[in-house]
């Protein structure tokens, strides 16, 4: 659930125009009458990254179980592409309460781990899924498949 929760983030913050800025900083009026705002890329603001955050979870209506048939390890993948490519969808589970679990297990990450979220998505980091995921947070310490470094 963290890796599509970081997954839906990562993608919704590419479809942002580069371009689009937002302002930042104290609306005070300094003692020679300027103001102390900064233009900040939108993609990654504080704003832009709280607004995605309420609504990403809605997204998980897109993905289906799929379980992995060797290991019997459940994942959950993309039914619906975003391009309206097609999908292999062979082995995936789809049904109301895997996309409804998914959702609630969404919401509770978003919730309980939204400064973390706003951290690393505020800059642009490598690895996102596996240092929120697995590293600051173990909710997917099966993930890494290296040893764990001290934070």
């Amino acid at each position: 659930a963290c890796r599509a929760l970081v997954d839906e983030l990562e993608w919704e913050i590419t479809q942002v125009d580069p371009r689009k800025t937002i302002q930042m900083g104290s609306f005070r009026i300094n003692p020679d009458g300027s103001q102390s705002v900064v233009e900040v890329p939108y993609a990654r603001s504080e704003a832009h990254l709280t607004e995605l955050l309420e609504r990403v979870c809605e997204k998980m209506k897109e993905y289906g179980e799929k379980t992995d048939p060797s290991t019997h390890r459940k994942s959950y993948v993309r039914v619906i592409s975003h391009d309206g490519t097609k999908m292999d969808l062979s082995g995936v589970k789809i049904d109301g309460d895997v996309a409804s679990s998914l959702k609630f297990a969404c919401e509770s990450i978003a919730e309980e781990y939204e400064d973390e979220l706003i951290e690393f998505l505020s800059h642009e980091a490598d690895n996102v899924k596996d240092r929120l995921c697995s590293k600051r947070t173990d909710l997917c310490d099966h993930a890494l498949h290296i040893p764990h470094d001290e934070l």
